[in-house]
């Protein structure tokens, strides 16, 4: 990235906003950055939603991607191959989520030292035993993934003695040089699952994971413990309500999430709001799906 900011400016249907260019000392929850959604179900494999292309940043250059998963139990632990499976549907069968580490773990082999990657891990299941799954699901990542490549809830609090929540609203989250090379894997989905993932042994686990804000909210419905990102479905009809509520979310240091970016005019102004990961189906062919220059930004808010 430049050393020294540019300036794009963005023009949507009630908005122009400059946006600062390059700022690499800013720090991960006040940057924009473009993901995908349903990764799994593009046209274009994971390398090619994560390539970056200087001439047309709007090819691609995903910086988020989402995976969507189930749970086959056996008894295992979670450490066999096609324990959890990726799938949209509950107990859905597909491909083992390993396949898709896998090409995760090649991207990183290709350039040790890339830009953070968001991973949105979307829990599809509902039935059986849910305490069992937080052991599962990192016993999982450390079997098929390469668990030092994580940038983990414990990594930002240290031994602060803080839950994550008070953590980042006093000191905040780290800039991209600190997480150079790292992958941010984020529990999404079905709420009792992440929300009892995040919040037991919450310093062993692997991932962190968000919580649900409905576009029509006045705040956040979360205030404490160990869930930082929240995670909006944005709809055009809500727009007046949302976009007072993004930035109150993002001045509570959470990192905010939002999909389904799939128009030009939504996509505008979910970042103009503020939004940090501008997740759309529109991964490629649409030169309005960027958020700049660069792969990351800094937000308008």
């Amino acid at each position: 990235m430049p050393s020294s900011p540019r300036i794009d400016y963005r023009f949507g249907s009630d908005m122009m906003t400059e946006v600062f260019m390059g700022n690499v000392d800013s720090a991960y929850n006040q940057l924009a950055f473009k993901a995908s959604h349903n990764s799994y179900q593009r046209d274009e494999d994971l390398h090619q939603q994560l390539h970056w292309d200087q001439a047309e940043p709007w090819q691609a250059g995903c910086r988020g991607l989402e995976i969507d998963f189930t749970r086959h139990s056996d008894s295992s632990g979670g450490t066999s191959l096609g324990f959890f499976q990726v799938s949209h549907d509950q107990g859905g069968s597909g491909p083992p989520l390993a396949n898709y580490l896998g090409y995760l773990l090649s991207w990183h082999l290709a350039d040790t030292g890339h830009d953070p990657i968001f991973v949105d891990l979307d829990i599809k299941s509902e039935a059986g035993d849910a305490s069992t799954f937080p052991d599962e699901i990192d016993n999982y990542l450390r079997e098929w993934f390469s668990a030092p490549l994580l940038f983990k809830p414990s990594d930002l609090v240290g031994t602060s003695g803080l839950e994550l929540v008070a953590y980042v609203q006093k000191y905040g989250w780290p800039t991209l040089p600190d997480l150079a090379g790292k992958f941010i894997f984020c529990l999404s989905g079905y709420d009792k699952w992440k929300s009892l993932y995040a919040e037991t042994s919450a310093t062993d686990r692997l991932c962190f994971a968000d919580f649900d804000v409905k576009g029509t909210a006045e705040s956040s419905p979360v205030t404490s413990g160990w869930r930082a990102v929240a995670n909006l479905h944005l709809y055009s009809a809500d727009y007046d309500d949302w976009k007072k509520l993004i930035p109150k979310l993002r001045a509570d240091a959470f990192l905010v999430r939002g999909y389904v970016l799939n128009g030009e005019e939504l996509w505008n102004r979910a970042f103009g709001a503020g939004l940090n990961v501008l997740s759309t189906d529109k991964v490629k062919d649409h030169d309005w799906a960027k958020v700049g220059d660069e792969p990351f930004v800094v937000s308008p808010v």
